[in-house]
């Protein structure tokens, strides 16, 4: 019967059999990214159906992105992906994300789906199951990136003909609004500080800007007294459980910034009275171990509360220092090359974030042009 029931197309178009089950089978060749071949199988109930799936699917294989078909689930790709590929693309910080999103959302809902079958609405349930369990728009953001990064690889590799993360709009993600210290709050932490061990590490995150792990990354190398620079080469984060020494964010990240005479003081005490480590870092635990960033942060918290002076998170005091650049008129451009932002558009962000009182004095200062 399957004989009888052939219909053969064109040379290099494959062809359709009816099968002894009265499906309809259609055949065809694709040529892959490495020149190799691969014959492509589609088995429906109707003719016309093969056919119109042959004709779509073959001219996607004209454009470069064939459709193939295995028996690779998702599941198998995400976890071959994140083992052998991503490793070597991202950094240390980032594959800790990705591993944990793999792990908790992608592969619970998507593992068993075959690759060449996930489709947009395998993407949306996922969010919405995510959603309905109290995960937050950011954690969606997570989710929905990671599998995009995955498929944007299988996409080079010839495992899928499209990215069908991309295919979601997610929900707006707005970050929490920041708390900042004004100038005076932050001269009242110092003062009160002045002697902690680590006031000259405050002091480069709440006048300098410096982000945490850039702050608990330098080395006494990275201090330059005779010319007064801090210079920004090397980034403390926490992978495979231990601290290690990695490279900065980005590319704008690597920076000089001036050491104001106060800071370059401080450090030159904190150096006389601070034994040096064989790692070279500045700054240390009382155990000679790099500084844990959570014990840091609380007592950064606990001097504040001491302070009289409203909590903030160290990226928060990053921000304050951002916020009080933009307070003394320095130009975005200046704020940027000294924050290592590797876009303006951050920069300016941070610069609508100003205290009330210089709106104030904006707004009296136009209306007193006009009255």
């Amino acid at each position: 019967m399957a004989e009888a029931g052939k219909l053969r197309r064109s040379k290099g178009e494959g062809s359709i059999v009816q099968r002894s089950d009265g499906r309809w089978m259609g055949r065809y060749t694709v040529i892959l990214g490495d020149g190799t071949k691969k014959r492509q199988c589609i088995i429906l109930k109707r003719r016309a159906d093969v056919a119109e799936k042959m004709r779509a699917e073959m001219a996607l294989a004209d454009h470069g992105t064939p459709v193939l078909r295995n028996r690779r689930t998702t599941g198998d790709y995400l976890n071959y992906w994140i083992i052998q590929i991503a490793p070597k693309q991202i950094r240390a910080t980032t594959m800790q994300l990705y591993t944990s999103t793999v792990r908790n959302y992608l592969l619970p809902q998507l593992g068993k789906i075959p690759l060449t079958q996930l489709k947009p609405e395998h993407v949306r349930m996922m969010l919405n199951r995510m959603e309905s369990s109290g995960c937050g728009a950011r954690t969606l953001q997570h989710a929905r990136n990671t599998l995009s990064a995955a498929l944007r690889e299988a996409l080079k590799l010839e495992y899928v003909s499209r990215n069908v993360a991309r295919l979601i709009d997610l929900p707006k993600y707005s970050p929490p609004e920041k708390n900042v210290w004004t100038k005076e709050q932050v001269a009242q932490f110092i003062e009160k500080n002045c002697e902690h061990k680590y006031y000259p590490l405050f002091l480069l995150l709440l006048c300098c800007g410096l982000r945490r792990g850039e702050a608990l990354g330098l080395r006494w190398r990275d201090i330059d007294f005779n010319n007064s620079t801090v210079k920004i080469r090397k980034t403390l984060y926490w992978a495979d459980g231990k601290y290690q020494l990695g490279e900065p964010k980005t590319k704008a990240s690597i920076r000089d910034i001036p050491m104001p005479p106060a800071i370059s003081e401080a450090l030159l005490r904190h150096q006389r009275r601070e034994p040096i480590y064989d790692d070279n870092l500045v700054f240390h635990s009382e155990k000679g171990n790099p500084v844990c960033a959570r014990s840091l942060l609380w007592t950064f918290r606990d001097l504040a509360q001491k302070a009289d002076l409203p909590p903030l998170t160290l990226h928060e005091a990053r921000h304050t220092a951002a916020t009080l650049l933009a307070g003394a008129w320095s130009s975005p451009k200046e704020a940027q090359a000294i924050l290592g932002h590797a876009s303006i558009v951050t920069t300016l962000q941070i610069y609508t974030h100003t205290h009330m009182d210089k709106k104030a004095e904006a707004i009296n200062a136009l209306a007193n042009s006009v009255f």
